[in-house]
């Protein structure tokens, strides 16, 4: 499992060494010179320690600080950017992915000490929903609000990296607010600042603020000048500086909260779709926004999910895939499922009932159950964002209900396709699938054809299950039944599946609790686990 302590040492080393990223192959051919990048890299770590110590001081001593020429005053954007790309794609992958997310959405299960959650019960035995809302805020939007203070204006003013910092926020922002709902937006981050009680923000207005962000952000990057003035390759360890790829980034992110909402406000988000869909967008695996992994000892140079795959070596269950997951995949003969998932002791996929009561769990065959390979979770596999599988079973969507032109089946195989593609699964397999299974077709009545689209988008963003519990709840597809009998919990829920998390219950509640508050009374259901963000409508 990744042990929380785990993960405060490697946030800790990555704040500390924002530049002590692990060089791929594709980066090496692109670095122009490695003297200057250990250069950096020593530059990069003395300014933090040196940032750390200036805000550590007093009031008076920092005055002093201030007027030294000697002292460095603050730290260079770069430095941040760098970081805040990482703590983008690392903040709380447990707690969102594996505790919450994952096991809401019925396609894995978490170690004993999730278990309350899978019941239903909203929390385990800690805070945890206090860990992702305090850790992403302290870490990757700390980094990215200053990064925009900085390029907005002073001496590192640029518009163009500007741009770039604004893409970075509104994921950050985009996954805050798709678990919780309502949340500090328009003054969060900002401490430093004077703003230590930030309001929060509805979260309609998050999502017009986040797609009108990411529109302006392709303005700027589409400017002949952007491609000289935006992040070094040194600095940006996803797309080493190609702009065409950050503006798809940007673009296919916009399209995901357009369509995410276009249930809830057809009007808006409907034309937002149709700008989306005429500009670029990520259309091959090659353009897919990831931060590479390598094969080494060291846990901040590696893939952290391979953790998983140890614990389960070493007979600890914190990791294992549901029964709804590994039988949709069986089911269909899906080649994805032999690289996902192990075989039991019986040579068989078997995977394991979420939501079981305290006592029906004892009897189940934890070792028995079907793990991630080490394959799917090997210590140099990437970590991705969003992918063109995504994109291309989003444009189905569109196609499907006629907010776009374009065949949605062609549109359907091509996102299942480079989903597939996108783990180098066998092409003799892919080929089979398209040609013998009747899930690789669209087929039947548009509601029909929409389960299958919303079914592989539950897939394909894999490991990333919030994006598949996203799906769940915008679409209701794939169905998840309400749970009865007595083998299954039901929780505070009725046994219906969850649809947000408790805001904290700790410190949060206990800073910022006025604020916090005044969303509650918002919520038509209050704080529940089945209270509704805005954009769910089901």
């Amino acid at each position: 499992m990744i042990r929380d302590s785990k993960n405060d040492i490697k946030q800790t080393q990555m704040e500390i060494s924002p530049l002590a990223d692990k060089m791929s192959v594709r980066s090496i051919n692109k670095l122009l010179n490695m003297k200057t990048i250990i250069k950096n890299l020593f530059i990069g770590k003395f300014a933090v320690v040196v940032l750390i110590s200036v805000l550590s001081a007093c009031t008076e001593r920092w005055e002093e600080m201030n007027t030294n020429p000697n002292n460095l005053q603050d730290l260079p954007d770069e430095y941040l950017f760098t970081t805040a790309i990482r703590t983008t794609f690392t903040d709380q992958l447990t707690y969102t992915h594996v505790t919450h997310a994952g096991q809401y959405a019925h396609i894995m299960l978490g170690e004993v000490k999730f278990r309350d959650i899978d019941k239903y019960y909203g929390t385990g035995s800690g805070d945890y929903s206090e860990s992702i809302f305090r850790g992403v805020y302290g870490n990757a939007i700390k980094n990215i609000t200053e990064v925009l203070q900085l390029t907005s204006d002073g001496k590192y003013k640029n518009e163009y990296r500007n741009a770039q910092a604004q893409i970075l926020a509104v994921v950050n922002f985009a996954k805050l607010t798709d678990l919780f709902g309502d949340i500090p937006y328009s003054e969060a981050g900002m401490g430093k600042y004077g703003i230590t009680l930030p309001k929060y923000d509805m979260q309609e207005e998050i999502y017009s603020n986040m797609v009108e962000r990411l529109k302006n952000s392709i303005v700027i990057l589409k400017q002949p000048e952007a491609e000289s003035n935006i992040y070094p390759e040194a600095f940006d360890p996803v797309y080493f500086a190609e702009v065409d790829n950050w503006i798809r980034f940007a673009n296919s992110v916009r399209l995901r909260l357009a369509m995410r909402a276009r249930f809830v406000d057809p009007q808006k988000y409907n034309a937002i779709i149709s700008e989306c869909l005429m500009d670029v967008l990520i259309e091959e695996n090659a353009q897919n926004p990831i931060l590479e992994n390598q094969v080494s000892d060291d846990p901040v140079l590696y893939n952290s999910w391979y953790d998983y795959v140890v614990d389960y070596e070493n007979g600890e269950y914190s990791f294992l895939w549901s029964e709804k997951f590994i039988n949709t995949l069986s089911n269909s003969n899906d080649p994805r499922l032999s690289f996902f998932a192990t075989k039991n002791n019986d040579d068989e996929y078997l995977g394991m009932p979420n939501g079981l009561s305290d006592t029906a769990f004892p009897s189940w065959p934890q070792s028995n159950t079907s793990a991630p390979t080490a394959e799917f979770f090997a210590k140099d596999q990437p970590y991705y964002l969003i992918t063109a599988g995504e994109i291309w079973l989003l444009r189905a969507e569109a196609a499907l209900f006629s907010i776009a032109t374009g065949d949605a089946n062609v549109l359907y195989q091509t996102g299942v396709r480079l989903a597939m593609e996108q783990w180098a699964i066998n092409s003799e397999s892919i080929a089979s699938f398209f040609a013998d299974e009747e899930e690789a077709t669209l087929y039947g009545d548009t509601e029909n054809q929409f389960r299958q689209i919303a079914t592989q988008l539950w897939i394909a963003p894999l490991p990333n299950t919030l994006e598949s519990w996203n799906t769940i709840r915008r679409t209701g597809y794939p169905e998840i039944p309400q749970r009865t009998g007595s083998d299954y919990s039901q929780g505070v829920t009725n046994g219906y599946m969850p649809t947000r998390l408790f805001y904290p219950t700790q410190v949060e509640r206990t800073i910022n609790g006025e604020n916090m508050e005044a969303a509650i009374d918002r919520m038509p259901d209050g704080d529940k686990i089945d209270s509704r963000v805005w954009w769910d409508l089901e």
